[in-house]
């Protein structure tokens, strides 16, 4: 059996969408690790604490954990703590490059397999009153970074490279790739 250690209601639909059969399992876990750590081992870190902490309930099934970061000239970029934080966020990635990456980690037992998965998104120039509109939605309140590219977030984007799965938060040819294999 999978069990998606998420409570992201987007990992959620698109594992749902590629067909896998799964349970929904979220680890609840304070989400702390070394921000020192460069992006790609930061968020593997993040992915690995919730599938490890999903797999002592499931020590014979494959969990899957996943985090995404957004990062912004150096600055990792959660989701918003309030309004304020979404609108500086939004504010910052304004006509401006940012990488997002999401990793992805498989725990059955003692076996751990994790990958980080990478693409950069280009922003619209937005001005205060696109930001303040789409912060409004509500939508941007528990993504990282504070946009939804396949939401009304999409909107703000001017073009991206890369997997837009991996945008979403989690790069789905990947997992089923290294689901085959675990």
């Amino acid at each position: 059996m999978l069990i998606l250690a998420s409570g992201s209601p987007r990992r959620a639909k698109l594992m749902k969408d590629a067909g896998l059969d799964f349970i929904v399992e979220p680890s609840y876990l304070d989400e702390y690790a070394d921000e020192k750590l460069k992006p790609n081992e930061l968020v593997t870190e993040l992915a690995k604490m919730k599938a490890i902490h999903v797999a002592a309930k499931y020590p014979n099934d494959i969990v899957i954990g996943a985090d995404t970061i957004v990062v912004y000239e150096d600055h990792v970029l959660g989701k918003p703590k309030d309004e304020e934080d979404a609108y500086r966020m939004l504010k910052l990635l304004s006509n401006d490059r940012h990488v997002v990456y999401t990793a992805v980690a498989l725990v059955r037992g003692e076996k751990i397999k994790t990958f980080v998965s990478e693409s950069e998104v280009w922003m619209k120039n937005l001005s205060d009153l696109e930001i303040n509109n789409y912060i409004k939605t509500g939508e941007p309140m528990d993504k990282a970074g504070a946009y939804a590219i396949q939401g009304d977030g999409g909107s703000l984007v001017d073009h991206y490279k890369g997997d837009f799965f991996t945008i979403v938060g989690l790069p789905l040819k990947d997992l089923l790739e290294q689901l085959k294999g675990f």
